[in-house]
């Protein structure tokens, strides 16, 4: 009975054991080919550095991955910092964690930091290359012996076989077939076995013993064609063609030959071609054995060899084998293509336990991504090369088509494919968990799983339908009617069951008979239990004129009772402008209402009467309790006009969504908020939609994808394409969770789901390098700089220094983001966002540190920067041997000391000289820009100047096309005063010279034109637009982005063009960009004077902020944005005088008159929207 109880409880154990890696363990990959940079698709071997960077060698060159693009490196018969051959067969990562090269000619060791490598010649090809304990690297050749290499000192050695001398190698042949055919003994010496015999190396003796084959003696190895070797314990195992041999170290002269004793072949085989140690694995000793006939192990513990059985590697000619780090098999075998993975956790908890559940086989598609499959088939193009797991457990799959990488984190979000329309504006869950979807072709309910169950939409020629097409907001009442709000007046009462619709153009006030007519723009509902009477739900609608209640009966035969709250501009009710959301508070029982661009309220509810007709009829009004507006001088303060979104959690806490300043959370205590942003990790400055999940998680939906920040508020995750969402752009309120914690999204692309319990969070942290640092001087010439031992030193004459870092974790890369600080320039550190490339301009001369750090896909940073010295070198009159030659000049003219008196006056002359010079160049700047704003007809223009201390050069203006178009330039010229002067004189004169209707042949010509010139190193930095049939055409030379703000899709795009500045290099091509333009659209030019206009403390504004300030207010057109962008310039600077102009102009394509009408309504409340 007992044996009966050990037996099941062992087979429950396999059981387990079986099932959690066949539940856990999915294998998913991408390829990365010539379309993603590869010199070549044929991948010969992987590995990666102590940086990260992920090395692969082809026959076109050696590339270098970091997760974002590959960097070829190639041979320069010329440049002795080249690799030495384009064919590289193999890369080794050494003890110091640097990578070589194995070439047709040597091997090649890159210098990181010098972006180069150093060459170590070998007379015939590699096939082979190990480092020993010491550090001394060994490699075999093809047929000229074996090289050492002193890699700090360059010192090599060659040991070939002498015929002459019987201490010398036995054989100069490698075979590139070998596996480990050098290996180092637990003494230090060396093992080598060649194609002719095995050597052993002592080092202190400098010589070699030789181990031959003998057909006539037992105690010799099995055959002098040595295939692989491996060190056990004091054991030296060799696999040969004929068979496998044990040598003790301690020992030498006793040699056993296990093929045929020990070992025997089930048919008849023995070729051994590959021993590989069980790896990390601490309940069972022994080694794999690949032959030609299957995988045999040895069991050391047992001292028993066995064939692993299964149909697909048993009787098989095995490649190669890999271990990966879990202790798992993954085998390469001949006949099909493709890796068999072994999970050997039952293997070895049961002692050499094979179960064919353990096994997988993965084979290529026709594309060569790998993929999980039940049978092998074969494609004889798609050969697996190599193996890989870096140090962040990343797997590297070469093959001759391609790199594959393992997916380590699968797509979060599944996008619903059945519904009827696409831009989903609307989304609620029925108490029966089944899908409403509001869109542009009405409303769709879908079953749990996806499946449509009903599709609504608008017929014009029945009044029993939807008011319109385009539907927005939704609400399932308790009696299951649906409300299907319009996307432009009123809304549609749907009732599923009777298939009855009742169509509401507008709301009538039960009491007063006042009518609101408005486009809904949210739904918020609340169910009433009432002890005595019957129980009802308010329906209440934020909407474009005010804000209605809605009473509705559990009767569906009774009709909707509405009252009506509407806004009036003689009467003090801000919260009834244009709300944007509603809420119940059901701690305070106020409401909160948000709106566009008045803010946000908090007011109650009290009843109330008045007359109508003689008679006195009770209301409910509603009184203002508070309008929250910032307070600059409490950082708690509510910061924003313009509200999305208002929701509840669990705990009764008010969240806030907002437009350009993020997310707020209601402090009831302090009767104040706290605040996400941009700066805290948020993906977008506008939220349109908050929930909150079970685990109580808060979810939003922004312009940039969706985030969800933790219960405790620590850090925001965000999702973006790559995690599965059909768009980056989310819809307002469109947001709902079931009864199962599955969430839904509404989005212009359309409806996705996720459950945020099968989330996992990616703890790895990313590991940091530098890529690349170079230098542009004034003439525009770019300089590559050493970084060795992370110290770099750049003259003073530098103009630009671009310092190019990335965060390495080769998991969804392009959600890494960054953050850098230069110690002695930078007070703090600057959210770099997902930009991987600093610059810093003009850099006094002095000593700087730069660091920088990264986070991963999911928000985990490295707060271990990497940091490197920075030495900006003085001019040589200030260097220490210049001050002492000054000193003894000074002394030695003490005696002219009477002359001091006469200098001083000289001086102040010179200093009034000055003034009256630089109020010269302030007047001649004002006269070189547009004279007046130009009136061109469906085109609003808004421009500003402000000139700084100094004059710094800044310029626009408008030139007119034959056509009737126009095109306008803003610049800024190096230099300040006069010299600043003299190029935007020059600019003006070339660009009213030059006829041409495009921005690129505009700059190109104009460039020539400064050119001629000769203006030394002065340069003029320009941007350039046109604007015809709704297009806007853009060219810039080293210019700031432009800001488009598109009316359709309430966002604002960045358009950064890089090109160096006019005067720079004489061939250079400027780029040209072209976008739509259309009614409502707005366009920002500016120079670089506002977002790096200090604070009173030196801090810099920064582009993210006049950019979070465009998006706030465009669209309340180009005047509120010219106002908006003086008030946040004077606000950064404190009072202080701007060191450099500031200037910008705003181009606002006019709306259509109905649009107009409503613009003039929104212009009379901008006072108050310009606090935000």
């Amino acid at each position: 009975m007992s044996h009966k109880i050990q037996f099941i409880s062992i087979y429950l154990q396999v059981f387990l054991l079986s099932f959690l890696f066949a539940s856990e363990n999915v294998y998913q990959f991408e390829i990365i080919t010539t379309r993603n940079g590869l010199s070549d698709n044929d991948i010969r071997a992987v590995t990666d550095d102590r940086y990260g960077f992920v090395w692969l060698p082809t026959d076109e060159g050696l590339n270098r991955y970091d997760g974002y693009e590959v960097k070829n490196y190639n041979s320069n018969p010329f440049d002795t910092t080249a690799l030495s051959g384009n064919r590289i067969w193999d890369v080794f990562k050494d003890q110091d964690g640097d990578v070589w090269a194995l070439t047709d000619k040597g091997v090649d060791l890159y210098h990181y930091g010098k972006d180069s490598f150093q060459r170590f010649p070998t007379a015939s090809r590699p096939t082979f290359l190990t480092q020993d304990k010491e550090g001394l690297l060994w490699i075999a050749t093809k047929n000229s012996g074996v090289y050492t290499i002193v890699k700090n000192t360059g010192k090599i050695v060659n040991y070939r076989f002498d015929p002459s001398d019987p201490y010398s190698l036995s054989s100069n042949i490698f075979d590139e077939n070998q596996y480990n055919p050098i290996v180092v003994d637990t003494s230090g010496n060396l093992w080598i076995g060649t194609t002719n015999g095995l050597n052993y190396y002592r080092k202190d003796k400098d010589f070699f013993t030789r181990f031959m084959s003998l057909d006539y003696y037992q105690n010799s190895i099995s055959s002098n064609h040595i295939n692989t070797l491996l060190i056990k314990d004091n054991n030296l195992y060799v696999g040969t063609s004929q068979g496998l041999d044990k040598i003790n170290i301690g020992d030498l002269s006793i040699i056993n030959r296990l093929a045929g004793t020990s070992w025997i072949s089930m048919l008849g085989t023995y070729t051994v071609k590959q021993l590989l140690d069980f790896g990390p694995n601490p309940t069972m000793n022994g080694f794999w054995m690949a032959t030609t006939a299957g995988i045999v192990y040895y069991n050391e513990t047992f001292d028993l060899f066995d064939d692993l059985m299964w149909d697909y590697i048993f009787g098989q000619n095995i490649n190669k084998m890999y271990v990966d780090p879990s202790g798992n098999l993954w085998v390469d075998v001949l006949a099909f293509p493709g890796l068999t993975l072994f999970d050997t956790e039952v293997f070895f908890a049961q002692m050499g336990l094979v179960l064919d559940d353990n096994f997988k086989l993965l084979q290529p598609d026709k594309n060569g991504v790998l993929s999980e499959t039940t049978e092998p088939s074969s494609f004889t193009n798609v050969k697996v090369n190599d193996l890989h797991f870096d140090e962040m457990n990343n797997m590297w799959v070469a093959t001759r088509v391609g790199l594959n990488q393992k997916i380590k984190t699968t797509q979060n979000f599944i996008t619903e494919n059945n519904l009827n329309g696409s831009n989903v504006s609307a989304v609620k869950i029925a108490p029966d968990n089944s899908i409403w979807a509001a869109h542009e072709n009405g409303v769709d309910q879908l079953s749990e799983d996806g499946q449509v169950i009903k599709q609504f939409t608008a017929d014009p020629t029945n009044a029993n339908s939807l008011l319109n097409k385009e539907t927005g907001p939704l609400a399932i009442l308790n009696d299951g009617r649906v409300w299907a709000a319009s996307q432009s007046l009123g809304a549609t009462l749907i009732n599923p069951t009777a298939k009855t619709y009742q169509r509401f153009y507008e709301f009538i006030d039960e009491t007063s008979g006042s009518k609101l007519q408005g486009k809904v723009n949210s739904i918020f509902q609340e169910y009433i239990k009432t002890k005595n009477g019957p129980n009802y739900e308010n329906i209440w609608f934020a909407t474009t004129a005010g804000i209605i209640k809605c009473t509705m009966s559990e009767h569906t035969e009774d009709a909707p009772k509405f009252s009506v709250y509407k806004y009036e501009d003689n009467v003090q009710n801000d919260y009834l402008s244009r709300p944007s959301a509603i809420l119940r508070d059901l701690e305070t029982s106020d409401l909160w209402v948000g709106t566009e661009s008045t803010g946000l309220f908090r007011i109650k509810t009290e009843i109330s009467s008045r007359y109508i007709n003689d008679h006195q009829i009770e209301y409910e009004k509603i009184e203002l309790v508070k309008h929250y507006i910032i307070d600059k001088n409490d950082p708690k303060s509510f910061s924003s006009n313009s509200v999305n979104t208002i929701i509840s959690d669990a705990n009764h806490n008010i969240w806030i969504g907002t437009s350009g300043e993020g997310l707020f959370r209601y402090n009831r205590e302090n009767d104040n908020f706290d605040r996400w942003s941009i700066d805290n990790g948020l993906p977008s400055a506008t939220v349109v939609s908050i929930l909150s999940d079970n685990s109580g998680g808060i979810w939003f939906g922004t312009r940039r994808g969706i985030a969800r920040l933790l219960a405790d508020g620590s850090s925001v995750r965000v999702f973006d394409n790559s995690d599965g969402l059909p768009a980056d752009i989310f819809n307002a309120h469109a947001v709902d969770i079931n009864d199962n914690g599955i969430l839904y999204f509404g989005s212009v692309q359309g409806l996705t789901r996720v459950n945020p319990s099968e989330i996992t969070i990616n703890e790895i942290m990313p590991k940091l390098a530098i890529n690349l640092i170079e230098t542009i001087d004034y003439e525009g010439n770019r300089n590559f700089i050493e970084f060795t031992n992370n110290q770099l030193s750049i003259d003073h004459q530098v103009q630009t220094l671009n310092i190019n870092f990335v965060g390495l974790s080769f998991n969804k890369s392009a959600k890494n983001r960054y953050q850098y600080t230069l110690d002695n320039y930078l007070n703090n550190w600057v959210d770099n966002g997902t930009n991987r490339t600093v610059t810093f301009q003009r850099l006094e001369p002095d000593e700087y540190t730069f660091q920088f750090r990264a986070s991963n896909n999911d928000g985990i940073w490295n707060n271990n920067p990497y940091t490197i010295g920075v030495r900006v070198k003085p001019p040589i009159w200030k260097t220490w041997y210049a001050y002492t030659f000054y000193f003894f000049t000074i002394i030695g003219l003490s005696a002219s000391g009477f002359y001091g008196v006469d200098r001083l006056r000289r001086k102040s002359l010179e200093n009034k000289r000055k003034d009256h010079e630089l109020a010269e160049a302030r007047e001649f700047q004002l006269r070189m820009i547009a004279k007046k704003i130009p009136d061109y007809e469906g085109m609003d223009i808004k421009a500003f100047m402000r000139t700084s201390t100094e004059v710094g050069g800044d310029y626009y203006d408008f030139f007119e096309l034959e056509d009737g178009s126009f095109y306008a330039v803003c610049g800024d010229a190096t230099g300040h005063g006069s010299q600043s002067g003299m190029m935007v004189s020059i600019t003006k004169a070339g660009l009213a010279g030059i006829e041409s209707n495009s921005p690129d042949d505009i700059l190109n010509r104009l460039n020539k034109v400064v050119r001629r010139v000769d203006t030394g190193r002065l340069r003029m930095s320009l941007s350039v637009c046109i604007f015809k049939n709704d297009k806007l055409y853009i060219s810039a030379a080293a210019m700031p982005p432009a800001y488009l703000y598109s009316a359709e899709t309430q966002s604002v795009e960045e358009i950064e063009i890089r090109n160096l500045p006019l005067g720079g290099l004489e061939n250079e091509q400027f780029e040209l960009v072209e976008k739509s333009f259309n009614n409502g659209d707005l366009l920002v030019l500016l120079s670089d004077g506002l977002p790096e206009a200090p604070d009173l403390e030196g801090n810099l504004l920064d582009y993210q902020p006049v950019m979070d300030c465009i998006e706030k207010t465009a669209h309340l057109g180009a005047a509120q944005v010219k106002q908006a962008l003086i008030d946040l310039a004077d606000d950064w600077l404190g009072g202080s005088k701007n060191p450099d102009d500031i200037t910008f102009i705003v181009f606002e394509k006019q709306p259509d008159e109905d649009k107009k009408a409503q613009k003039e309504l929104e212009e009379k409340d901008y006072k108050k929207i310009a606090q935000a």
